[in-house]
C-alpha cells in the first residue's frame, strides 16, 4: 500500500485533478518517469502507481468521507513473459470464434506458432496499447484453460479493454463476450478477466467518466456473487449521477445472437 504521508504531500487541490510524481520508496525500484499517479475525488485521495503496481488512498480537511474501499489484491493465474510467437489461427480457432459470433480479426485474435489448438487473445489497455496476450487452449479438458501473459510487471492483472469515445460501458467477465459487445452494439466493455474488479480497473472507470454502466458477468454462483461486489464497489466509488444497473441474464454475451445483443444493451 502506498504511504499516506507521500500522498497528502503531494495532493492537488481541486477535485477532478491528478498529479504524477517519482514514487519515492517504490517496491519496483527506483522511479524516475513519474509513476505514480494522485488524484483528489469527492470521496477523497486516490493513487496508483504504475511501477510496482500497487495502490492508496487518503483523506485531509478538503476531503469528504472516505471508506477503506480498496480491497486486498487477487490472485490471478499470469506470467510476465515476452510475446508469445503469433502464427495464423488454426482450423480449431477459427472453429471456436465462429461458435461465439466472432470474426478472425488479427487485431485481436491469432494463432500460436507450434501449438496448433490454441488462440492467442490479445489484451489491451484503455488507450488501445497492447498491454499482454490470454492465451485459450481448445483441447478438451485442458488445465489450465487460460494463461495470460503481460509484458511487464506493472500491468499484471490488469483487465482487457475495448474502449470507444463513447459514455457507456459493459463490464464482463471474459474476453470474447467484451469483445462482442464491442464489435455488435459499439459500446465501451472491458473483461475483468476474472469475477473480481481490481482497483486499478475501478480508477480506469472513474477517470473515463462513464454515464451508464452495465455489469454482466457469468450467471453461474461466482459470477452472481462477482456482479453483487462490482456493484457495491462501483456505487460506492463513482459519483451518484452514474447509472449502474446489475444484467441477470441466463447467457454471457458471447452467447448471444448479435441481434439479441443489440436489443438487450441498446
Amino acid at each position: 500500500m502506498i504511504d499516506k504521508k507521500l500522498i497528502l504531500a503531494n495532493a492537488p487541490s481541486n477535485i477532478g485533478d491528478q498529479v504524477h510524481i517519482n514514487h519515492t520508496g517504490c517496491e519496483a525500484g527506483e522511479d524516475k518517469k513519474r509513476r505514480l499517479y494522485i488524484k483528489r475525488t469527492e470521496r477523497g485521495l486516490v493513487a496508483y502507481c504504475h511501477h510496482c503496481n500497487e495502490s492508496g488512498s487518503a483523506k485531509d480537511g478538503n476531503s469528504g468521507r472516505m471508506s477503506s474501499w480498496l480491497g486486498k489484491k487477487t490472485t490471478v493465474a499470469t506470467a510476465v513473459a515476452a510475446k508469445p510467437i503469433l502464427a495464423a489461427l488454426p482450423t480449431a480457432g477459427k472453429m471456436w470464434l465462429m461458435t461465439n459470433y466472432c470474426s478472425s480479426s488479427t487485431e485481436y485474435f491469432n494463432g500460436v506458432a507450434a501449438e496448433g489448438m490454441k488462440v492467442a487473445l490479445t489484451l489491451h489497455n484503455p488507450e488501445s496499447e497492447v498491454i499482454g496476450w490470454q492465451i485459450r487452449n481448445l483441447e478438451r479438458g485442458a488445465t489450465p484453460k487460460y494463461l495470460t501473459h503481460y509484458i511487464k510487471n506493472s500491468v499484471r492483472g490488469d483487465a482487457s479493454w475495448f474502449h470507444k469515445d463513447n459514455k457507456t460501458l459493459v463490464i464482463t467477465e471474459d474476453y470474447l463476450s467484451a469483445y462482442r459487445v464491442y464489435k455488435d452494439t459499439g459500446l465501451s466493455s472491458v473483461a475483468l478477466l476474472r469475477t473480481t474488479m481490481s482497483d486499478k480497473t475501478l480508477l480506469q472507470v472513474y477517470d473515463l467518466e462513464f454515464k451508464d454502466i452495465f455489469i454482466w458477468l457469468d450467471p453461474d454462483d461466482a459470477g452472481v456473487k462477482g456482479t453483487t461486489d462490482v456493484y457495491r464497489k462501483l456505487t460506492h466509488f463513482l459519483p451518484t449521477t452514474t447509472n449502474i444497473a446489475m444484467l441477470g441474464i441466463n447467457k454471457e454475451p458471447k452467447e448471444c445472437e448479435p441481434a439479441d445483443l443489440c436489443h438487450i444493451l441498446l
